[in-house]
């Protein structure tokens, strides 16, 4: 019924919303019967909905946002304590889904308050994955005005309330926009695995942490020896392993995005290899490095083992995630002052 870039139907739908929200879905999806007659017209579209689109009027599909104290459903987002009580409960839920791995998380953040939107993309900012989306709704006019409008094609009367002209629905064009987020479990991966608690504690820490982390970090990578240096702390790498990570500092010193996949930059690597190269020195390191590179094999392998070794020269997690590229974010998480190519 909309239109993307990728073409997911969802094994099971769950609407998250306020009490009057969450009645007016069950009158109108439910009651009325609008739910049942777009997955019929999906399938009549050709759609193939088996075990697909699970979703009923049950507490286990709607979830209504609860106050602070849980003893009351909310009726709207208007106070301070409400954000925070939405923030909380979308805590709970989407640590629910992602800490099972069979479970892929497509979100919504379309409709409802501006708020309840920004706080569920900060909460999936923490506790996403690199294989989980965020999307947006975008509807054209005048679509977007027609409080009764729900799909293409759906039942009811409707007509434009600037020229007076009546709409047919299955004119209506709908498009899934994906909304890019930085999944920082993977930067924060101990502070979120010990945390069960308050968003607001837990996203301050993670901010005054990750702060005093960038200023703190330095990296010299010294083309001459073929080792690098972490904040005073000397580590060796061996030949590949230290042209993996020069490519990568000078992707980053150039302050270039985050490289697509590992298997994107082989022919990259070689040419570097061959741009340090002196003529009388054949122990230098470009001559052992970049020869016969397997793919992306290779360079996932040099990650690793660049980890470990900052690892033991006694960087924590969060340091070695924003020191060497990961399978979320192919790139050195460090502001191009931090880093000297010597």
């Amino acid at each position: 019924m909309a239109t993307g870039t990728e073409q997911v139907v969802p094994d099971r739908v769950v609407a998250v919303t306020t009490r009057p929200g969450a009645e007016l879905l069950r009158r109108k999806l439910f009651s009325d019967g609008h739910w049942g007659r777009m997955k019929e017209r999906l399938m009549e579209s050709g759609g193939d909905l088996e075990g697909k689109l699970r979703f009923g009027d049950t507490g286990n599909s709607i979830r209504v946002f609860t106050g602070r104290t849980e003893e009351i459903e909310l009726d709207d987002i208007r106070t301070k304590d409400d954000s925070a009580a939405v923030a909380e409960f979308f805590m709970e839920l989407i640590r629910g889904f992602t800490e099972n791995e069979a479970i892929r998380l497509i979100v919504s953040i379309a409709g409802g308050r501006k708020t309840t939107s920004a706080l569920l993309h900060s909460v999936m900012t923490l506790l996403g994955r690199a294989e989980d989306m965020i999307t947006h709704i975008l509807v054209d006019d005048p679509w977007m005005n027609q409080p009764d409008f729900l799909y293409p094609g759906c039942e009811g009367s409707f007509k434009d309330a600037q020229t007076g002209e009546v709409l047919n629905s299955a004119d209506a064009t709908l498009t899934i926009a994906e909304v890019p987020f930085v999944p920082l479990r993977y930067l924060f991966k101990k502070e979120l695995d010990r945390s069960a608690g308050s968003y607001l504690e837990l996203m301050t820490r993670l901010q005054k942490q990750s702060i005093s982390v960038k200023e703190d970090l330095f990296v010299q990578v010294d083309t001459r020896r073929g080792v690098i240096n972490v904040s005073g702390k000397e580590i060796a790498l061996s030949p590949n392993e230290f042209l993996f990570y020069l490519f990568f500092a000078k992707h980053a010193k150039a302050s270039k995005s985050p490289v697509e996949a590992y298997a994107t930059i082989v022919d990259e690597l070689t040419d570097l290899a061959n741009e340090f190269k002196p003529e009388n020195d054949f122990n230098h390191w470009s001559y052992k490095a970049g020869q016969k590179i397997l793919g992306d094999e290779d360079p996932r392998k040099w990650a690793s083992s660049i980890r470990k070794k900052i690892e033991i020269a006694g960087f924590d997690d969060v340091e070695v995630n924003l020191l060497v590229p990961k399978r979320a974010r192919l790139i050195i998480d460090l502001p191009p002052e931090a880093i000297e190519v010597v």
